[in-house]
């Protein structure tokens, strides 16, 4: 399959490329066959096919604007337009040509369907497309229909959606609209609590299409869904699944989900992410990431080893680090620092206690690491995402006995909301 597509795609821009007007000739479902091909190559791993693709796309565009209406006569050349309209076909041409169609029943309904959605308008093309049945109309158009229908839904329906992503896999296996299908089916699954159905569709995607280019959308599911279903997912099941990668591909997960898990508190999650990051790392290179040893250090601090934290943070090389982990690492150094010098004795007045003893702190190394306005001011509780401060009121138990397990889950749970807050912070430099 793999030299046909090649051979097919490869003949159909020689030919175009040579004689536009030969290219002209060529029959409509001929030319959005290879471009199929070609597409389901990419999701099987074959990047080179990228540029190839674009090609393709531009000169079938070309090729359905200048068509003659006679020509969809052939049911195949109408068949086409709808197929190229719903693989990442021009709106503009799509439009141009049904408006010179006059199409009857069903094909009416899916043209017009179709066109609502390539235009952005969700909630007409959802209308429009509901009384069509995907399983009725065949894997040629059936694919496609399922797939538009079940995104539209999305999680605001995420059992009826996941019911047609099962339905565009059945009718179109192998494919990049079963890559598609997989992909957009994790965050549904996440949406109904299903974590046993989140680990079959991750097995599947990691096994059939982790070489997709746009494999990096299902890393991101991936990750929140073993963030998400924290306690019902074991290590064991997660080393399984990215057992599957290759190494390089094994440490940025186990990065990604150590990252994660550190800002959402889950300290266990964090250490064996974490772990298996450094270990992957020493095996690849010889040695552990920074990063895993950031993210390691900030989800194990507790307040009997902040000075044991603080160490192995300074330890850690900002300039190894991506602009975002180190402005993390600034903060959360901040934070530590801090903590070492909240007075332990003495009970603070009700005007001190209410002051944001470390916000201002993480937000100057922050700003100062990234060189923003939006991270150096010290965040008001009016304003949209406010950095927590520690409460040294909470932090000071007035029961001595408990007053160790009050400072941990003060200290702990300060450290982590900052965390969060700057990370929040980071994501809306970056957007």
């Amino acid at each position: 399959m793999r030299w046909t597509a090649a051979a097919l795609a490869f003949a159909f821009l020689a030919v175009g490329g040579a004689n536009a007007h030969a290219a002209g000739t060529l029959e409509l479902y001929k030319m959005v066959r290879s471009l199929q091909l070609v597409q389901d190559q990419l999701a099987r791993g074959d990047h080179a096919a990228m540029p190839m693709q674009q090609k393709m796309l531009a000169m079938i565009d070309e090729r359905f604007r200048t068509a003659g209406t006679e020509e969809f006569e052939d049911r195949r050349n109408l068949t086409a337009l709808l197929v190229y309209a719903m693989s990442g076909g021009n709106p503009t041409t799509i439009e141009v040509v049904l408006s010179k169609l006059r199409l009857e029943g069903e094909d009416a309904v899916l043209g017009k369907g179709v066109l609502a959605y390539m235009t952005g308008q969700m909630a007409k093309a959802g209308e429009i497309l509901a009384p069509i049945d995907p399983m009725a109309r065949g894997s040629e158009t059936g694919a496609f229909v399922a797939l538009v229908k079940g995104s539209i839904m999305g999680i605001k329906r995420p059992e009826a959606a996941l019911k047609l992503m099962d339905q565009a896999r059945l009718l179109a296996p192998g494919t990049l609209v079963e890559e598609a299908a997989l992909r957009r089916s994790l965050p549904l699954v996440l949406a109904l609590e299903r974590p046993d159905r989140f680990l079959v569709l991750a097995e599947q995607y990691t096994r059939r299409f982790l070489r997709s280019p746009y494999a990096s959308e299902f890393a991101d599911a991936f990750v929140e869904g073993m963030v998400t279903f924290h306690d019902a997912i074991t290590e064991k099941q997660i080393e399984t699944i990215v057992s599957l990668m290759n190494p390089a591909q094994q440490e940025a997960i186990y990065l990604r989900l150590a990252r994660r898990s550190t800002i959402k508190g889950q300290v266990d999650r964090s250490a064996f992410a974490s772990s298996r990051a450094t270990a992957i790392s020493r095996q690849v290179d010889g040695e552990g990431d920074p990063r895993a040893t950031l993210y390691q250090a900030i989800s194990s601090i507790t307040s009997e080893n902040v000075e044991e934290v603080l160490e192995n943070l300074e330890k850690v090389d900002p300039d190894q680090l991506s602009p975002r982990d180190r402005r993390l690492l600034l903060a959360a150094r901040a934070i530590a620092a801090e903590v070492l010098a909240l007075p332990t004795g003495v009970e603070p007045s009700v005007e001190e206690a209410s002051q944001p003893a470390v916000s201002k702190t993480v937000a100057s190394h922050a700003s100062e690491a990234a060189g923003e306005e939006t991270l150096a001011h010290t965040p008001t509780g009016s304003e949209e995402h406010p950095a927590p401060a520690i409460s040294a009121e909470a932090a000071l138990s007035e029961k001595p006995s408990e007053e160790v397990d009050t400072v941990s889950q003060e200290l702990v749970s300060s450290v982590r909301e900052k965390l969060d807050a700057v990370d929040r912070l980071l994501g809306e430099v970056e957007k």
